[in-house]
């Protein structure tokens, strides 16, 4: 969102926060308003949630959108026994040397021998 977008909401809410205060003020402080001293009080506790409401939802839209990623992580899949390599995308939980299980191959033990990041090339 843009920033004046943002002030605008952030704007309205002291808006909305000042007039809830004057309300406030009228039904407690002035006798001639006395007898709406609770429809007052109620307009102004109105006021007020719309006031939160508005910059705490207005805040919450105002966050930048997650951003791309600038890299790609890979992982190399190796075998202690053959030469075999394999290349794929890094999955939540590798680690250097995980045993991988049986090799593809030569069916000896497999393992991750390296992670390494990929920049992201922008067109």
């Amino acid at each position: 969102m843009s920033k004046k977008r943002q002030l605008r909401f952030t704007m309205m809410s002291i808006a909305l926060t000042m007039a809830a205060i004057v309300l406030f003020l009228l039904a407690t402080l002035v006798d001639s308003f006395s007898t709406y001293g609770i429809p007052m009080m109620a307009a102004g506790l109105v006021l007020l949630v719309t006031s939160w409401a508005i910059y705490f939802f207005g805040e919450r839209s105002a966050k930048p959108a997650k951003e791309e990623p600038k890299e790609t992580v890979m992982t190399v899949i190796g075998c202690k026994n053959c030469d075999m390599r394999e290349e794929r995308a890094f999955v939540q939980g590798d680690y250097i040397f995980k045993d991988m299980g049986p090799c593809k191959k030569c069916s000896g033990s497999s393992y991750i021998k390296a992670i390494y990041a990929v920049p992201i090339k922008k067109e």
